[in-house]
């Protein structure tokens, strides 16, 4: 009998769905759920093909959900046995993907006899519809020599920016046309175009991004406090270290460092809501909000409360570096989220909370102003930033926050924990 709550077994930020098993018996690889929100996923290619031998670690294949492409990882050793979906394919999360056997020869199990953790089978590719069952494009003159192998964000893409996949170099496996393919012939091109009028439907990203946002705004009572940071230390610190090769250090990565250390005083900020239930995290899981052309993604750095500066300044660059590509490099869920817009001289905003976190951090622009001194010209010119916590009534009222902001500023103005 399978263990329902030992079904799904969690490594970091890989995953293997499989059942309680004897040794030397199937593992049923499933489609991961990386978000709350997502319900399917896209296999975009796999990278191994059936029979190969597969290490811990090995990235098996390429998933594409409503916001991101994640590579998947293997959290054990085995063979590739099945592969029961297709590149290209659509299916229902926690849906069988691949089958892995601890040895080559070890006796197969059926397709049809595989039990999912799903509560509905998956689909099988011939009810799916076209445009998600379909892996290759065929010219006009219908030749299988230049059929071209993209992925399905690659299509969409293409179709978006009225791109010729023929005329698109591959560069993903067996010269696979990627979205990063066709955003670059996309740049390529110089148009001289008029802009065009009209409408256009909303992408796979934004529909996933509105129906998060409807419900967050619809089913959580946002309050927000707001207070201004004296970043004039704060500021010299980070022109310090990026001058004593500390190059990548930035602005952020000191905010999320103070942020994450300061919470560790506020675990209810960094708690969710089940039911009727407060659920307090283990550790602080800091999302940052990076824009993309297509939208906005989360990349999260995990643990950031046990991280020293130097690691989050390093996870910070990787994993935005990645989701500027369209990839989330993690698929930790973020327990509170920061999104700072002081880069585009915004002065202050409010940030929508991302369910189910309790709070939001929205960081404004540096700006100058003139402060009293005891200097005998009696004025002082300091650099002056407002942060704004948006926060989860249900959960938390405004004297915690209040004295979590107020906290926070301490640690900010004091850079000596730097």
């Amino acid at each position: 009998m399978v263990n329902k709550d030992n079904a799904i077994r969690q490594n970091g930020s890989r995953y293997l769905y499989q059942e309680e098993r004897e040794p030397d018996m199937n593992k049923h690889i499933k489609m991961p759920k990386y978000g709350l929100q997502q319900d399917e996923g896209t296999l975009v290619c796999w990278l191994k093909q059936e029979g190969d031998a597969i290490a811990e670690g090995d990235i098996l294949c390429e998933l594409e959900t409503d916001k991101a492409t994640f590579d998947f990882e293997a959290t054990e050793s085995g063979f590739l046995r099945k592969i029961l979906c297709e590149e290209g394919q659509t299916v229902p999360v926690l849906s069988d993907i691949a089958i892995l056997t601890d040895s080559i020869d070890e006796p197969l199990e059926t397709p049809d006899t595989t039990e999912t953790a799903s509560a509905e089978p998956s689909s099988p590719a011939a009810e799916l519809p076209a445009s998600s069952a379909v892996t290759v494009d065929s010219p006009a003159d219908g030749t299988d020599a230049n059929r071209i192998r993209r992925s399905p964000a690659a299509r969409k893409l293409a179709e978006d920016l009225d791109i010729d996949l023929a005329t698109v170099t591959g560069t993903g496996p067996n010269s696979r046309v990627t979205k990063s393919d066709v955003q670059s012939a996309a740049d390529a091109l110089v148009s001289t175009a008029a802009p065009t009028v009209g409408r256009e439907p909303l992408s796979r990203m934004r529909k996933a991004i509105g129906k998060a946002m409807v419900s967050a705004k619809q089913t959580i009572p946002h309050f927000y406090l707001s207070i201004d940071i004296d970043a004039t230390d704060l500021e010299s610190a980070s022109k310090w270290a990026a001058e004593n090769e500390r190059s990548g250090l930035t602005l952020t990565d000191l905010i999320v460092k103070a942020a994450a250390d300061t919470l560790t005083e506020y675990p209810i900020l960094n708690a969710r809501l089940e039911n009727d239930d407060i659920v307090y995290n283990e550790h602080i899981h800091v999302g940052l909000a990076v824009g993309t052309d297509d939208g906005l993604l989360v990349p999260v750095i995990d643990s950031a409360d046990t991280r020293s500066l130097t690691q989050i300044t390093e996870t910070r660059s990787r994993l935005v570096t990645a989701a500027r590509q369209g990839k989330l490099a993690s698929d930790t869920q973020a327990t509170v989220t920061l999104s700072n817009l002081g880069m585009f001289g915004i002065r202050e905003f409010s940030a929508i909370i991302n369910p189910p976190e309790c709070a939001a951090l929205a960081v404004g622009t540096l700006r100058d102003e003139i402060k009293p001194s005891t200097d005998p010209a009696g004025l002082l010119a300091r650099r002056i930033m407002t942060i704004t916590l948006s926060a989860d009534h249900r959960l938390v009222d405004g004297l915690v926050c209040a004295r979590y902001l107020q906290d926070l500023k301490a640690k900010l103005e004091d850079t000596y924990w730097l």
